[in-house]
């Protein structure tokens, strides 16, 4: 993000701050109940959405140097991403040609060539079928056209994307929506990826996106704990075709800035503000003082109810080159500790009953408010790729 774009988001929050006020949508607007609930909407959801779609998987750090590997199943395809030797990114499908067994074991890496742990098949990390075990026994086959199954993927801005059907290439623009000049510049010095896990809960994926698209809760669902960090019902809202961004202000750094008088000019973006951008179709991506979290949400394969979200932590480069100082690389605690207080013991928790109340057959719709714009733009997104009708707007 350029100085220009964040001196107009933290000019656009101080007017808000002082006023009392947040960025807002034109109207509220009725949700289904049904769209967390429906077996045939996930069916759905899951062909166009994790199946059809260009993914973000995560950062050009999660292969680090060429030769490196990264194998995780997460999207429910298993997928290999590897860096060749030459370091150009690529992406295939898990499966050794022979009889299907998966190749790498799911993690991170480096490998220059994988042996099938059933046959001992042997592969390149460029895709190619090298060697057949006891090739003279199993017959004359033709190892040109039993390489790897590649996927369509992009490495850009510091960002590795795939999409985990065969097919043809995606572009740039067709992920980033306008965001590619904003992401250079966040990622032009590294973010090493620190850390993972990965959240079961008992809500739908897309419920666990939702969590992440609105402050107004803070004050209220996180009145002991995130509230006393971020001014709840504040925050800026921009959309990037598909994608978005909103941004929170710091509430003891905005009080401070605004009780010092101190130009905005002056102010520290980074350090006083919480970034939270959208990518389409399931992605949370956080950019704050500490780092960059990536916040991959996935539908349970049968269960409507049920989804895991995949986390990522980047760390800061300014603080890498701080603990490196004091003689070490890790932080002292965890990133999930502090975070999974706050996201897995009350947001989620809360999802949860709103799970149950969808199930329960009190209403056929929920409510998104004029204060909650990106939670507007996350489903009206969804709806428009599943060819359904916009959401319905409550008139004043």
């Amino acid at each position: 993000m350029d100085a220009l774009t964040q001196t107009k988001i933290l000019s656009q929050l101080s007017s808000r701050f002082i006023e009392k006020t947040s960025a807002s949508a034109k109207n509220a607007v009725k949700v289904p109940v049904h769209e967390f609930t429906d077996r045939e909407r996930l069916r759905q959801e899951k062909k166009t959405f994790f199946r059809d779609t260009p993914l973000l998987l995560g950062l050009s750090t999660d292969l680090p140097e060429n030769d490196s590997y990264l194998a995780t199943n997460e999207t429910g395809q298993p997928l290999l991403l590897t860096r060749d030797a030459d370091g150009r990114f690529r992406a295939f499908l898990n499966v050794c040609r022979h009889r299907g067994a998966q190749i790498a074991e799911i993690g991170r890496g480096r490998k220059r060539r994988f042996t099938c742990p059933f046959h001992a098949w042997n592969y390149s990390n460029t895709g190619e079928l090298i060697a057949i075990n006891r090739e003279s026994s199993f017959g004359c086959v033709d190892k040109d056209g039993l390489g790897l199954t590649e996927l369509p993927c992009l490495e850009a801005n510091g960002m590795l994307w795939v999409r985990p059907t065969v097919g043809n290439s995606f572009t740039e623009a067709d992920v980033m929506g306008g965001l590619s000049g904003e992401f250079e510049n966040w990622l032009k010095h590294e973010h090493l990826f620190s850390e993972a896990q990965v959240i079961e809960a008992d809500i739908n994926w897309k419920l666990a996106i939702d969590t992440f698209g609105e402050n107004y809760h803070f004050d209220v669902l996180h009145k002991s704990s995130l509230a006393n960090d971020i001014v709840g019902n504040l925050q800026t809202w921009d959309r990037f075709e598909r994608n978005g961004r909103m941004v929170f202000a710091g509430k003891e750094a905005f009080q401070y800035l605004h009780e010092q008088e101190i130009p905005i000019e002056k102010w520290p973006y980074r350090d006083v503000t919480l970034n939270v951008y959208f990518f389409y179709p399931n992605c949370i991506f956080l950019v704050d003082r500490a780092g960059i979290d990536i916040l991959k949400m996935y539908p349970d394969p049968e269960d409507p109810a049920k989804s895991k979200t995949h986390h990522s932590y980047y760390m800061r480069p300014e603080l890498l080159d701080h603990l490196q100082q004091e003689g070490r690389n890790t932080l002292e605690e965890s990133r999930f500790v502090g975070f999974n207080k706050i996201v897995v013991d009350e947001d989620y928790a809360a999802a949860t009953t709103v799970q149950a109340g969808a199930a329960s057959g009190a209403q056929d719709h929920f409510v998104f408010g004029k204060n909650e714009p990106a939670l507007q733009h996350y489903h009206s997104r969804h709806r428009e790729a599943l060819g359904l009708a916009p959401l319905e707007a409550l008139m004043n």
